[in-house]
């Protein structure tokens, strides 16, 4: 493929606006061709931001009638994500689908069944597969630097909720699945293995006046989980974390350990005969995983031009949805769930 690959966004919130700066101005051999968002005076901000002129509407449906796109990034609410795709798909066009995947695992293998039909690529938006630090520390664990892994610990804890929409679990599956759905692929991914059994806990600790509203709310969560390899995994995720963005792992391998990310953004930390350590916080996930975002749409652009399979795909969106549900499941019952789910498992749309 020679010319530049067209690319439509559908969803103009702080992911989709993070993956149009890209695609319009970082990504080589691509080219912003529309936004979509349902809001259309939001629309409208972004298309000024962005230099689209007129080239901005409100549904997909319209955008591929009016625009020539080769692929379509979806970033909207998760409850439209199987919607969006399944259209996607059936115009021909390779679908970009931001996390969680899907709300239900039925809607995950329709989207992954309607990619193979059309022959067109379908990425998940995991982007820390795409963070050098994170990429480095899996090269090191595959070439055997700490041995076998036995322990991946991961966390994912935000300064603010996410959007009001996703509050509700029956629209989002709550946190672990909007928030944590990066912490359960970097378990699978950095210990190779797939979760056969998980154990959740979960509360409102923070917010608690939401379960007023949202009976099912939670803010606050802890996953153990065993995976087939015989690896064990560890996630907590809190949303809001009032001390800034936090992400981070930890590998315990047989022969070592693997420390990724830190708790504070480099280069300087203050400390005072006062005895206080002052370090700038990391502000936001757009702030810290800015070369991931740009390198998986790069991935992305790269993938369709050259024919080739994505590294993270439709298998892996599912298999953290699929583990999410459990550990919903486990807050629900009190009991460990073991895996697989049924094909129906997800919260009603």
């Amino acid at each position: 493929m020679s010319s530049k690959v067209q690319v439509c966004i559908v969803g103009v919130g702080r992911a989709g606006m993070v993956h149009a700066r890209n695609f319009r101005w970082r990504v080589p051999n691509a080219e912003l061709a529309a936004i979509v968002d349902a809001d259309v005076e939001r629309a409208r901000a972004a298309a000024m931001e962005l230099d689209l002129g007129d080239r901005f509407y409100s549904d997909l449906e319209h955008a591929l009638q009016k625009i020539a796109c080769d692929a379509v990034v979806i970033t909207t609410p998760t409850f439209t994500h199987a919607p969006l795709a399944l259209k996607a798909a059936a115009a021909g066009k390779h679908i970009f689908c931001e996390k969680p995947m899907a709300l239900t695992l039925k809607e995950c293998d329709q989207m992954i069944e309607a990619a193979q039909r059309a022959g067109v690529i379908l990425q998940i938006g995991f982007m820390r597969r795409f963070d050098p630090p994170f990429v480095e520390a899996k090269r090191q664990i595959d070439e055997g630097a700490i041995g076998r892994p036995l322990i991946v610990r991961t966390l994912t804890r935000g300064p603010g909720l996410p959007p009001a929409w996703a509050h509700d679990p029956r629209a989002s599956n709550g946190m672990l699945a909007e928030v944590n759905s990066h912490d359960f692929d970097t378990v699978r991914w950095l210990c190779g293995g797939e979760f056969v059994n998980l154990f959740a806990r979960a509360g409102a600790y923070k917010v608690p006046e939401l379960r007023q509203r949202y009976p099912d709310f939670y803010d606050t969560a802890i996953v153990s989980a065993a995976l087939d390899n015989g690896a064990m995994g560890i996630i907590d995720g809190v949303c809001p974390a009032d001390y800034g963005y936090d992400a981070r792992a930890e590998v315990v391998g047989t022969e070592g350990i693997l420390v990724i990310g830190a708790l504070h953004a480099p280069p300087v930390t203050r400390i005072t005969k006062a005895a206080n350590v002052v370090a700038p916080r990391i502000p936001s996930w757009p702030v810290r995983f800015d070369q991931a975002y740009h390198a998986e749409a790069t991935h992305f652009v790269q993938c369709i031009r050259e024919g080739l399979s994505p590294s993270v795909g439709g298998w892996d969106g599912r298999q953290a949805l699929e583990a999410a549900l459990a550990s919903n499941r486990s807050i629900e019952t009190g009991l460990p769930i073991s895996l697989p789910l049924s094909t129906e498992a997800g919260a009603p749309a």
